[in-house]
């Protein structure tokens, strides 16, 4: 028995003995949970999880089919990860109740009672554990064996993490628990880099309800917008199959290797969701307010976007400004959609293998000019050249944060 579990172990002797939670025994994170436990009335002489009824289980599950549909493939990953241990993931929604279990037969569906869906694993209900600490702390959380608060789930360490949608609002936890204490290290990196691409999945969901609305409202525009989606959606598959690959070799205990692996798609996810929300802007049809905007952020932004289109396209595309970030007052959306429009302009005149210029320069002190420039690449014919310039007013000298 390794000493932090000894430590809980003893912890939990001297709270059931006198109902004092004893500090210099249990980490800072558990320690806050057991407290959070105990003032909520959790039973640590519990040996099971509660459950809902068959029919309350059944409308929540169906309530929350879409989650739980997201969640399946990364459990799937993960699952595969954790190999020959004896383990299961676990998905719940926001209120800490089960929705989704998978993992080895034994620990799913064996003798000894597993937490299915339905279960209610809150903190007031089941004390400190891998799906109620997480949504309480609101953060990533390990429990080591018996620093779980009840004696039903001290034969297992549990990881969990809070899942978030696009407004940062917590929707659920993505949880796993096993049997070995130290298998659960090899599987933190994957657990985190799973819950991102769930999130991701939440995004992608996002923007085929945001191309719906565009095809309705906005046909003509349908058709660019739409091929920009599927550019972001196949990044973000590319990513998945990363953590495919990525299980495997956790699962062979290859960890190095599966740690590149692993970082390249937690990487291309981050990748996916900055593009995503660029795209969102690019797709909005609400009118913001007019405010300072970065305009030279905005170009790299959308450059970073149309990547495919300008490597399918074989362009050269040179952006040409000042060393500062420059700043113009404008409203965002407004502005990414006017560029959007010149860049696929002067694309169709560049033609294939042509070369596209951005030039951002001072008109004055009130004023920048943005010059889009097209050459075929064939020649210097001035009939192959296009030109499309505007001007915005200047906003203060503050430096833009650069997003790439």
């Amino acid at each position: 028995m390794s000493s932090l579990t000894s430590d809980a172990f003893e912890a939990g002797r001297v709270y059931k003995s006198t109902g004092a939670i004893a500090v210099n025994l249990l980490r800072s994170p558990i320690y806050h949970a057991w407290e959070r436990s105990h003032l909520q009335g959790s039973n640590p002489y519990a040996l099971q999880a509660e459950k809902l009824s068959s029919l309350d289980t059944e409308r929540l599950l169906e309530q929350h089919s879409s989650l739980i549909n997201a969640a399946r493939t990364y459990g799937r990953i993960l699952s595969q990860a954790a190999g020959s241990e004896r383990h299961a993931v676990m998905l719940s929604d926001r209120n800490a109740v089960v929705l989704d279990v998978v993992g080895d037969e034994q620990t799913v569906h064996g003798p000894e009672p597993f937490p299915g869906p339905g279960s209610l694993l809150s903190e007031s209900v089941a004390g400190a554990n891998g799906i109620g600490t997480p949504l309480a702390a609101a953060d990533y959380v390990e429990i080591v064996a018996a620093e779980h608060f009840i004696e039903g789930f001290h034969a297992f360490t549990c990881q969990g993490i809070p899942l978030r949608n696009d407004k940062q609002e917590i929707i659920g936890v993505f949880s796993i628990s096993l049997r070995r204490a130290d298998a659960g290290q090899r599987l933190k990196e994957i657990l985190k880099c799973a819950s991102n691409g769930i999130e991701a999945e939440f995004v992608i969901a996002k923007l085929e309800q945001d191309v719906r609305r565009i095809l309705a409202a906005h046909p003509e525009d349908y058709q660019p917008i739409e091929e920009l989606r599927q550019d972001i959606i196949q990044a973000h598959q590319a990513a998945r199959l990363k953590m495919e690959v990525g299980s495997r070799m956790v699962a062979k205990n290859r960890l190095d290797y599966a740690m590149q692996i692993l970082r390249q798609a937690d990487n291309s996810i981050q990748i996916f969701r900055r593009r995503a929300e660029v795209w969102r802007n690019l797709a909005s049809l609400e009118l913001g307010s007019i405010q300072p905007v970065c305009l030279t952020d905005s170009i790299r932004d959308l450059v970073d976007l149309l990547s495919t289109e300008i490597s399918i396209r074989k362009l050269e595309v040179v952006t040409s400004w000042q060393e500062e970030p420059i700043k113009v007052m404008a409203d965002s959306r407004s502005l990414l959609r006017q560029l959007f429009r010149y860049f696929l302009q002067v694309f169709e005149i560049a033609g294939r293998g042509g070369r596209v210029e951005v030039l951002v320069s001072m008109l004055d002190a009130e004023f920048v000019q943005v010059s889009f420039r097209g050459n075929s690449g064939l020649n210097l014919d001035q009939s192959k050249l296009a030109q499309y310039t505007f001007s915005l007013p200047i906003a203060n000298k503050n430096l833009c944060t650069s997003t790439l």
